[in-house]
């Protein structure tokens, strides 16, 4: 058998999706046209890449933007999604599998379980192939689960790597992410609305594709962050509340299943009803205050903040903030 280049599943991150996802499908043993001058090892960038993928940054050096790579890290759920579509997309022909994984960000091993797991699940079919001498070639892999064009929410490695938008994808801008576990409440906020802008690309992106808004299996609780303030006008001011001093801060965690219930729950001394409607892919949660005024209306897809001032009399002033979230557990 031949021997093959060590740069075969070697490519530049710098280079375009559609010339670095052809090679995916190529024949397990034909030679890989890459250019030794233009290789960017992934390991220069950050050995060890634990599902970490990076795509070029096109608006690099523009209006400040110092970030050459915009790095962004699937979940297990969306890889095993961007998997399925993969097959769908190879229809029962070989692919590289090394070549996926480093796509992914994982190793080889973890794309392989991820298909053993599919085949055990019934989704898709796995067979051996051979070339002309009857020497085996690898495995084929076939989609064969419900018939749709594309698995789930859509994603694939072309969503994962567009440049034009990031669907929603987890990214990393590492100065933006620093969160200190120190309960002050001003750090959780920016890092909750990280996370919700995530989401809303998210959203435009099924949106844009005409698929279903549906949130991820796991998620099963409502998690309410909220902070309140009680003080002077001069006491509340900007300075004040970065401070957070005097402030009450607190969580409430709510199952969200099953929906169309409705639960009373008491947050800065006030009692507040939450009404868990929507669809199971899409539950919608309503918080009303004691007087019956809908407060806000909290979805997987929004920006589930809520911000509140009440003058109490000529001097003292109450401020609140409601942060919703949807979380595993």
């Amino acid at each position: 058998m031949r021997k093959y280049s060590k740069h075969l599943f070697a490519f530049s991150v710098g280079k375009c999706y559609n010339k670095r996802m052809s090679n995916l499908f190529f024949d397990k043993y034909e030679w890989a046209q890459v250019n030794e001058a233009d290789l960017l090892y992934w390991e220069n960038m950050r050995p060890n890449r634990y599902g970490f993928v990076y795509v070029k940054n096109p608006h690099y050096l523009v209006d400040g933007d110092d970030r050459k790579y915009l790095i962004r890290k699937p979940s297990p759920a969306e890889r095993r999604e961007i998997i399925i579509n993969t097959v769908i997309e190879c229809n029962g022909r070989t692919f590289l599998i090394p070549l996926l994984a480093d796509l992914l960000g994982v190793s080889g091993r973890t794309v392989q379980i991820v298909l053993r797991q599919l085949e055990k699940e019934g989704l898709i079919s796995v067979s051996s192939t051979y070339n002309k001498r009857g020497l085996q070639r690898g495995n084929a892999y076939r989609y064969i689960g419900p018939p749709c064009q594309k698995y789930g929410s859509g994603l694939t490695l072309r969503v994962l790597y567009s440049q034009k938008h990031d669907a929603g994808f987890r990214s990393w801008a590492w100065r933006e992410y620093e969160f200190h576990h120190d309960k002050v409440w001003h750090n959780l906020l920016p890092f909750c609305r990280k996370k919700f802008e995530a989401r809303i690309a998210r959203r435009k992106y099924l949106e844009e594709n005409g698929l279903p808004l549906a949130i991820p299996k796991e998620i099963k609780f409502l998690v309410l962050r909220y902070c309140h303030w009680k003080g002077t006008a001069d006491q509340l001011s900007k300075q004040f509340l970065d401070a957070c001093m005097h402030s009450r801060d607190g969580t409430k965690k709510l199952a969200l299943f099953p929906l169309g219930r409705t639960e009373k729950i008491r947050l800065f001394g006030r009692m507040i009803s939450v009404y868990f409607g929507g669809e199971t892919d899409n539950p919608q949660v309503t918080l009303t205050d004691e007087t019956g005024k809908q407060m806000e209306v909290f979805g997987w897809f929004d920006e589930n903040v809520y911000e509140d001032s009440i003058d109490l009399d000529e001097d003292v002033v109450e401020e609140f903030v409601i942060v919703g979230d949807f979380t595993t557990k």
